[in-house]
């Protein structure tokens, strides 16, 4: 009988369970999924912006998915036209860095959860991204379009104020499919073509924001808005496809809970609870009252 071969996600995730435990992790990594073909990376770049339920929240495996966008976002960038790296500085500095004729750009990937709850201004970190361009010239942050907060949030009057781009995976996916090569500083300046075409009381809102990026891209690839609209249908699509994975990762561990015994119960719950690790960090900190 013929095995079914593995999906593109499927793949990543085992990929990274094998990977994360290894000193060399992002080089292994990185290694795989850098030369990634274009038409791949076209059909599966919305879902890199999704991250897998079955790793365990500030797991190594998290981190390691999180730096796997930071490839695939270098690799989308260089598809644009931009000459792109995955920068190994840690804290305190933009995750990729691009450079283009006249222009440079930090660009930070985001990843984030189905089952977290609304995400709010300090998740996107949009004023830490200013901060961390320096003397580059532009900032740009991507995440999933339906993780965006809601219409009236503060960071899309930050990045208007801070000229950091907002962008989606699914906008990345439309320029690159569309063949877009370079000419792409006028998204860089979406603010102040928000700050030109829209009223300074509608500047602040995400309904705004959107429609002035949607309009910027379909300047740059010529196309209707229409036919980005069916893009963004497409992400619908695959979000819910990755979502009903969620479930059935979060359904089977609820059937997993229910055949444990007692003891085994017990010991799951005090792990979950992270109560050794809480009562070493009390002790710690009596020893130091002590040095102290």
């Amino acid at each position: 009988m013929q095995r079914m071969k593995k999906s593109f996600r499927k793949q990543i995730i085992d990929d990274i369970f094998q990977f994360s435990n290894k000193s060399n992790s992002f080089e292994l990594i990185e290694k795989k999924y850098q030369p990634i073909k274009k038409e791949t990376l076209i059909a599966e770049l919305i879902q890199v912006g999704i991250m897998p339920e079955v790793f365990e929240h500030d797991s190594s495996e998290e981190k390691l998915w999180s730096k796997f966008s930071d490839i695939i976002l270098a690799k989308s960038l260089e598809l644009l036209g931009l000459k792109s790296e995955v920068l190994r500085t840690r804290g305190n500095s933009a995750d990729v860095y691009s450079k283009a004729k006249n222009y440079t750009l930090v660009s930070d990937a985001k990843c984030f959860r189905l089952s977290r709850t609304a995400k709010n201004q300090k998740d996107f970190k949009v004023k830490a991204l200013d901060d961390w361009r320096r003397q580059d010239t532009y900032a740009l942050l991507v995440s999933p379009l339906s993780q965006y907060p809601a219409d009236r949030s503060q960071i899309y009057h930050q990045a208007i104020e801070q000229n950091v781009t907002l962008l989606s995976y699914v906008h990345l996916q439309f320029l690159i499919d569309k063949g877009i090569k370079g000419d792409l500083e006028k998204l860089w300046k979406t603010s102040a073509c928000v700050k030109k075409n829209y009223k300074a009381a509608d500047q602040k809102r995400g309904t705004t924001y959107w429609h002035a990026i949607d309009t910027l891209i379909c300047e740059i690839t010529k196309q209707p808005l229409g036919i980005l609209k069916k893009y963004k249908e497409q992400e619908i699509g695959k979000t819910k496809e990755v979502g009903q994975e969620g479930i059935n990762y979060w359904t089977s561990k609820i059937e997993e809970f229910k055949k444990l015994n007692r003891e085994q119960a017990i010991k799951l719950l005090i792990k979950a609870q992270k109560i050794e690790q809480k009562i070493e960090t009390i002790k710690k900190a009596i020893e130091r009252v002590n040095i102290i």
